[in-house]
């Protein structure tokens, strides 16, 4: 598959001049009119910038209309000129994927006009219903922010603040439905929709989000917001900046709930770049360079001191701006960072022998190209995403486990056997007492209330290697061009393909988990006194490997005629879903025969049920402000199925228990069962978000803008894996069928030889709905910005994928999660109400204010809702589960009954700048992040058969200080 997409990368650069798609650049449009408001044709626009190594003109339409596209991002010097006529210079900045509208008026004769005040951005778009927003580089820079990308999605309006560290936040649709690009790569975690953890923000020039609205450009398919950034590049001359910032442990605060916060650690960012001509009026390029440190030491538990914790991350980025004409533009890119950490994770009962660290390297490719073409513009852009992860023990074992009755435990040194799990005495049980006391004298820990060595202790290796890479491959080829004068149309038409793939390698360390049984158990009537957990690793079979496949047709006519916009498009798509351990065989009874090994396709969506409209209309009522409304349909790519329905699954890394007596002898060896293929329902409709909009924007003046829209989103057709027997024996409401999903599933698994009781299913009525009013404002001078939003909405449901399971902040499963898995947590069961994700009020406002003393002061505010909860208890379905005794995802009232504390924050910035003789800088910057330390706790305990049942296991990060001290020249 690699070789079709690298083949494919040289046939877009071959095609180039037929195909075109939207790049990480912006455009210059407008209206040249004369002095009595009449279109001026044939008017010459030049626009240069340091950012562009060639000029770039246009010219003219018989309505006066113009339009620069595939700008590089940055200030820009644009000059109007027409034979007769007296010249005007404008400066405008451009922001990426978004239209900078410059409008003139040209007078006859007389002195040339220049005018500094800069065009931007604004919320006022005549061309288009999109919910976008942009933020700058000065921007990100005078603001509170953090050094990761995920720091700045703080900044979208109207979306929420979260604490999640890998979880994205909800705005209309689950934590993992957003789309995060970086650098125009998206680099959403494969089949999870999280975003992963290496992108940094040193080199973000510019960030631009879409929230709703999309037209059919670009391939969004996204079910919650996309975010896209553009890195900074080379400009005309030589520049640069070196930087260090740190925060000591006593820069943050103490946690309230007294846990150890990841802030009380040492933490340093080593920064520096350079930039330049590299071809003088042809070339640019650019560098960085990022290592990020973080230590912790006088770390202890109840055994002691513990090991320094350490993560080491070296970044390297390089990227070449080729403009060997004023009509051709190439930017090619790539990252390479490398991550290491040393004794991360410890248990508060752990011995200093137990710590696990992880090895992370994530490589991001791209190349991208733009022709103009008369009024035509021709891109192409091929991607390629890496993230290759290995989380593995600080201590490994030599030991390697076998099957073989006989084999010898060594008892002697079980602490090098794997990770032993040290239990308490049992009063009622004296001969395993007997049996435990001498690995309690040995290898417990002094209880500080008695002074005497207890159990409840883990000690020896950690258990288990974690290999997991990701990867995504990506070409995107298409071709706009304008036609007509008094009606005009920019068409659009483009082609994606790529494919995700996840491979995945699990291995024991050793015995991998090992429990001290005592003699309390039998096996076949055997005592067992010793039992380990591994996981096999069967031959031939080194890694699962799943792979999602999809290709995208679209199209986008924008028609504009006087004060009136429309956009008529649409977005077909086709995905395939690539399992492992099959082999289709259509001339068997479910299609498949058993193949270990081998790639099979587990299910296809075709173009015919993936057809995805995109509407607009907008009226420039007065010529400047708008009204506007918009429908578009999404069909999420996201889904977990590739691997989480794959055969292979009970195969590679099975597990193993293997039971030892009481000399240590292996007497038996017991597959334990696990999660195995599962076949697909025929025929389901995939998921998809219908969306309804309509708003209104306004120049409030030269510098203030703002807009109010209401959305609403309905998605449905929720696949999840579920027990084929669900409609039949957990009590549906009327409605739903009581039957099985797939009929004569047992005589399709008997032919197949093995697979799962469970099916992937389109739940019946699952749904979520989502609905926005939102006020937004923009104002800006020379040294004062200023952003706010006020946000109402409702996110209810029956489907909630951020609350299925203990631990929501994670890489869950999409499309194979704990919804629908037995009895108490089908959607019937309580799942309807308020979703996790709802935050019912959000007030959101930042911005800076340049200083005369040669500094600037920004702030950041947020105040929002808290998030709904409800109780967990499994007794209400102790009818149906038996002698489960699981609260999770039990509901015990309806789903959101309850809601958490509401949440505010302040965080501010100092920056002063020290010029120095020439264009040097020296520049010291303090960022304080909840200045107020207002430690608001969520994610409270659920399950009302615990201790600690509505106390809150989470809280937001406490106050901290960081500071940096930069030279700029």
């Amino acid at each position: 598959m690699r070789s079709k997409f690298v083949l494919l990368a040289v046939m877009a650069v071959l095609l180039a001049p037929a195909a075109a798609l939207a790049q990480q650049t912006g455009a210059i449009a407008g209206r040249v009119v004369d002095s009595s408001g009449l279109a001026l044709p044939g008017v010459t626009v030049e626009a240069t910038s340091p950012s562009l190594p060639t000029p770039r003109v246009a010219v003219t339409g018989a309505n006066g209309d113009y339009r620069m596209a595939a700008l590089q991002p940055g200030t820009y010097t644009i000059s109007f000129t027409l034979s007769g006529m007296q010249a005007v210079t404008r400066t405008a900045q451009v922001q990426l994927q978004q239209d900078t509208t410059v409008n003139v008026a040209l007078s006859v004769g007389g002195v040339s006009e220049t005018v500094t005040v800069t065009a931007t951005t604004t919320y006022v778009d005549t061309s288009t219903a999109t919910i976008k927003s942009g933020v700058s580089a000065a921007q990100i820079a005078a603001l509170p922010v953090g050094q990761e990308y995920r720091d700045l999605i703080r900044l979208i309006p109207g979306v929420q603040f979260t604490a999640d560290q890998v979880r994205g936040p909800s705005a209309g649709g689950s934590g993992q439905d957003n789309v995060y690009q970086f650098d125009g790569v998206n680099v959403t975690l494969p089949l999870f929709g999280t975003l992963s953890a290496e992108p940094s923000s040193h080199d973000i020039a510019q960030v631009t989000t879409v929230k709703g609205g999309a037209r059919a450009i670009d391939f969004d398919r996204s079910g919650g917001f996309t975010i896209d950034s553009v890195s900074k590049s080379g400009t005309s001359r030589f520049s640069g900046e070196l930087s260090y910032k740190f925060q000591t442990p006593k820069m943050a605060a103490d946690l309230n709930n007294q846990t150890l916060s990841q802030y009380e650690q040492d933490q340093k960012w080593l920064t520096g770049n350079i930039g330049g001509p590299l071809l003088p009026g042809k070339a640019f390029f650019y560098g960085s360079y990022y290592r990020p440190e973080f230590s912790r030491e006088n770390r202890a538990n109840v055994y002691g001191a513990l090991p320094k914790f350490e993560r080491v991350r070296d970044e390297y980025f390089g990227k070449i701006t080729l403009n060997p004409t004023s009509d051709l533009l190439f930017n090619v890119s790539y990252r390479d960072s490398r991550r290491q950490d040393t004794s991360n994770l410890f248990g508060a009962t752990s011995t200093s022998t137990t710590g696990t660290g992880e090895e992370a390297e994530q490589r991001i490719t791209t190349a991208e190209g733009s022709w103009i073409l008369g009024r035509g513009l021709a891109t192409f852009k091929y991607t390629r995403f890496a993230n290759e992860t290995l989380s593995r023990p600080d201590n490994i074992s030599a030991v390697s486990p076998s099957e073989a009755i006989g084999t010898m435990l060594n008892i002697a040194a079980i602490e090098t056997m794997g990770q032993v799990s040290l239990p308490t005495p049992i009063a009622t049980n004296p001969a395993f007492n007997t049996f435990l006391q001498p690995f309690i004298t040995k290898y417990g820990y002094v209880s500080p209330t008695t002074g005497q060595l207890v159990g409840g202790a883990t000690f020896g290796y950690a258990s288990q290697f974690n290999d997991q890479d990701f990867y995504r491959d990506n070409i995107q080829v298409a071709y706009n061009v304008t036609l007509g004068s008094t009606v005009t149309h920019e068409l659009h038409v483009g082609y994606q393909r790529y494919k995700d793939s996840e491979e995945l390698l699990r291995s024991s360390n050793g015995w991998g988990n090992i429990t001290l049984q005592g003699g309390r158990v039998s096996q076949g009537g055997v005592p067992v006194f010793y039992t380990a957990r591994y996981q096999r690793q069967t031959a031939g079979l080194p890694a699962i490997v799943s792979d999602y496949e999809s290709q995208s047709i679209e199209f986008n006519d924008m028609i504009r005629w006087g004060n009136w916009t429309f956009n008529l498009g649409v977005i077909a798509s086709n995905d395939t879903l690539f399992g492992q351990g099959l082999r289709e065989d259509s001339s068997t009874l479910s299609g498949y025969v058993s193949a270990p090994g081998n790639r099979y396709n587990m299910y296809e969506l075709p173009f015919s049920k993936m057809i995805q409209p995109r509407l607009s209309v907008v009226r420039s009522f007065n010529g400047t402000d708008t009204i506007y409304a918009s429908f578009a349909r999404y069909n999420p790519a996201a889904s977990s199925l590739p691997r989480a329905a794959s055969w292979d699954r009970n195969l590679v890394g099975q597990f193993i228990d293997a039971h030892f007596d009481a000399t240590g002898r292996l007497f038996a060896a017991v597959p334990v069962g696990s999660s195995s293929g599962k076949l697909f329902v025929e025929d389901m409709t995939p998921r998809r978000t219908d969306e309804y909009l309509i708003g209104t924007s306004m120049a409030v003046s030269n510098n203030w803008s703002a807009r109010i829209y209401g959305r609403y989103r309905h998605s449905t057709n929720f696949w999840e894996d579920t027990n084929n027997t669900a409609r039949v024996a957990f009590n549906p409401p009327a409605g739903v069928p009581r039957e099985l999903y797939i009929p004569d599933l047992t005589a399709r698994l008997a032919q197949i030889g093995s697979g799962s009781s469970y099916v992937i299913a389109e739940l019946d009525g699952a749904y979520t709905k989502y609905y926005e009013a939102t006020v937004e404002s923009d104002y800006r001078t020379g040294n004062f910005f200023l952003r706010g939003s006020y946000t109402w909405s409702h996110y209810f449901g029956n489907t909630d994928q951020d609350n299925t399971t203990v631990g929501n902040d994670a890489a869950i499963f999409i499309g194979s999660s704990n919804l629908a898995d037995g009895a108490g947590r089908q959607i019937w069961d309580n799942k309807d109400g308020d979703l996790r994700g709802d935050r019912r009020h959000m007030l959101k406002a930042y911005g800076y204010y340049s200083l005369p003393w040669e500094a600037t002061f920004g702030g950041y505010f947020i105040a929002q809702s808290g998030h709904p909860w409800e109780a967990w208890d499994y007794r209400p379905y102790a009818a149906l589960i038996g002698t489960n005794t699981s609260d999770l995802i039990r509901y015990a009232e309806p789903a959101g009954s309850r809601v958490t504390k509401a949440h505010y924050q302040v965080d501010l910035n100092y920056t002063q700048n020290f010029r120095l003789p020439g264009r040097a800088n020296f520049q010291i910057t303090a960022d304080l992040f909840n200045v107020t330390n207002n430690q608001t706790g969520y994610n409270p305990q659920p399950s009302v058969n615990t201790s600690t049942f509505g106390v809150a296991r989470n809280l937001f990060p406490p106050r901290r200080l960081t500071i940096a001290a930069k030279f700029q020249f």
